[in-house]
């Protein structure tokens, strides 16, 4: 009499399954992951944007007037005499690029910095930032 032998093993189908709720859960954590990552790097815009009107505004206070332009990307933001005021000046934390820095007439500033995801003070998107007391 011949004996069968049970072969341990998956079928097709069990396999299938397994490696579609494999893709269906790292897909929902990287959709998670890169959401993490938006609001983090919004989170940074507004920080480095504080951090560079905090330094504009002591920039005026010692000097008299704001910068007529900020200093490139990494580089420090000196007054006329020498006096740091911001180093290294920060840049959006995804494209590299500086934040935009207008003079504005009536000698106040606008800087203009961008959102991936809307947050309570800001929309997604571009937004402006003026200096205190300074129109547009």
């Amino acid at each position: 009499m011949a004996q069968h032998k049970h072969q341990g093993g998956f079928t097709l189908i069990e396999l299938l399954v397994v490696i579609f709720i494999i893709a269906i859960v790292s897909t929902l954590s990287y959709v998670a992951l890169e959401e993490a990552r938006a609001k983090g790097r919004d989170a940074r815009r507004l920080s480095d944007v504080y951090m560079i009107r905090q330094a504009l505004e002591l920039y005026r206070d010692r000097e008299g007037n704001y910068p007529l332009a900020l200093p490139e990307s990494q580089q420090s933001l000196l007054g006329p005499s020498g006096r740091l005021y911001l180093s290294p000046m920060p840049s959006d934390p995804k494209t590299r690029q500086p934040y935009l820095y207008n003079l504005l007439e009536n000698g106040g500033y606008q800087l203009i910095f961008n959102l991936e995801r809307d947050n309570l003070d800001y929309p997604a998107g571009e937004n402006i930032l003026i200096s205190p007391g300074g129109h547009e």
